[in-house]
């Protein structure tokens, strides 16, 4: 599978007749014509509607992430999959994300595979295949398949349970496939061919507690790591997704490691361009209260003029006696930048309208220095996000989530989260997505990653409200940070 294939390659067919050169496509041209989820079901409202499964695979509705339901792989060796349409999406590549979490960190592996079927449904090529160890669930997990190959009919999502031990099991939720841009345009993204493509200091290859596979690179000293991804082929001002997983070790009560993520461009001489397309700051404080990987994803700005390559490097500050781990990067295009003003509150609450909700600096956010947090009485936030010639556009949001105790015996809350779309005149016209999510007080002080792809935008919307709502809560806040919302296609 090449992470790097152009969106559109040729090659040259040789007349004997005449001796002249044609060139003859050897991909579909790229029309996502369809931008949405493309699964049925995909949170599992409707119970395993849609989905083909083995015997042991159910649904519960015992702390789903996100709904009402979830779909658990009980005990034994199990598969839960879907079969989806390729017919519009043509040979755009797929954005995956999941929320997978296990009760056994040991004895359970997931294998998630998206294979590219033929009308018939026969299987023609793998367009991703991850082994996740146990060690490593209880994540949001975000992945890009390559391109399907000409013929491609269906795409099938496949998630397979390893035996496991008595009474253990693998949850799943909130599962998205969608078209995305390109491929992930990164060499060797996860280090499963060592440190190829990548340049380091301090860091190292590392086999212990990989995100997926079995490999990842860490440092136990301040360091540095980054690729140069030509941008031959992408239009010069192109934006692009980054996402990565952070973990730090051992768990401690104290500072383990902060990190900051950028992308930088360089012209042809490498000299870097302005200011960065992207910029990620994680403090020292974050990663060690989540006893597992953190991801992030984000939209960078469009690369200027004169940019050849985008740098995506990280930069690591690590305290004596921990390590921190790095995997699982992506880098791929998409349609355009993150599109929410103030989106990691560090300028307060400049471009937000609320109730009842501050801008607090804490040691541990998300990202930055800054998160909004959403009293315990209940409040409102929300962004109206002016959107050009939205119809039709689908757009995706991610935003970081976690209910903070205030205080002893600390309970969570519902909340609500809605993308709305708005007219002229900033009267609702529709519903672009929403996302429900329960109380659920095991997961309070632990930061989640919710993750959304809209409907089509409807004609005549000018903006989107992105808007979270909460009820009240015994001594607990909501915290909102890194807010995005863009377009993938």
């Amino acid at each position: 599978m090449d992470k790097r294939c152009p969106p559109c390659a040729t090659v040259e067919v040789l007349s004997i007749q005449n001796c002249i050169s044609t060139p003859v496509p050897s991909h579909r041209p790229e029309v996502c014509s369809r931008c949405f989820n493309l699964l049925q079901n995909p949170g599992f409202e409707a119970g395993l509607t849609r989905w083909q499964t083995s015997d042991n695979v159910s649904v519960s509705d015992a702390s789903p992430f996100e709904g009402t339901q979830q779909a658990i792989m009980q005990e034994g060796v199990a598969h839960l999959f879907q079969d989806v349409s390729l017919s519009g999406p043509a040979n755009c590549p797929l954005f995956f994300s999941a929320n997978i979490s296990t009760n056994n960190a040991v004895a359970n592996n997931l294998t998630v595979e998206v294979l590219w079927l033929d009308e018939n449904r026969n299987a023609m090529a793998n367009g991703l295949r991850v082994f996740l160890p146990g060690s490593a669930l209880g994540i949001t997990y975000f992945d890009i398949t390559d391109r399907p190959p000409i013929g491609t009919a269906f795409a099938r999502l496949l998630f397979s349970k390893t035996e496991g031990t008595e009474n253990s099991f693998i949850v799943i939720d909130q599962v998205i496939l969608a078209p995305v841009k390109s491929s992930n345009l990164l060499v060797n993204p996860g280090f499963e061919s060592g440190l190829n493509g990548w340049h380091t200091t301090g860091f190292s290859l590392d086999f212990t507690d990989p995100l997926e596979g079995l490999v990842n690179t860490a440092t136990n000293v301040n360091g540095t790591v980054y690729q140069d991804v030509p941008l031959t082929g992408q239009p010069s001002n192109a934006s692009f997704l980054l996402s990565f997983a952070a973990l730090t070790t051992p768990f401690s009560q104290g500072p383990t490691a902060a990190l900051t993520a950028q992308v930088l461009w360089l012209d042809a001489a490498n000299n870097i361009l302005g200011t960065p397309g992207l910029e990620i700051n994680i403090p020292n404080n974050t990663l060690k209260n989540q006893f597992g990987y953190l991801t992030y994803l984000d939209l960078t700005k469009p690369a200027p003029a004169g940019a050849v390559k985008a740098r995506i490097l990280f930069t690591a500050d690590v305290e004596q006696g921990f390590t921190l781990r790095l995997d699982h990067v992506i880098f791929a295009r998409a349609a355009t930048q993150n599109l929410i003003i103030n989106p990691s509150f560090e300028d307060g609450l400049n471009g937000w309208q609320n109730v009842n909700t501050s801008v607090v600096s804490l040691s541990d956010v998300y990202e930055g220095n800054y998160t909004a947090a959403v009293d315990t009485v209940g409040g409102v936030l929300y962004q109206d996000v002016p959107l050009a010639n939205a119809a039709g556009h689908c757009f995706l949001f991610n935003t970081g989530f976690r209910f903070r105790g205030v205080g002893s015996q600390a309970l969570t809350s519902q909340v609500i989260i809605n993308i709305l779309w708005l007219d002229q005149n900033g009267r609702e016209i529709g519903l672009g997505a929403s996302l429900i999510i329960p109380p659920n007080d095991n997961l309070r002080d632990k930061w989640l990653v919710y993750t959304a792809i809209t409907e089509p935008a409807p004609p005549d919307t000018v903006s989107a409200r992105v808007q979270f709502t909460k009820a009240p809560s015994a001594r607990s806040e909501l915290d909102i940070d890194k807010v995005v919302l863009g377009r993938l296609v």
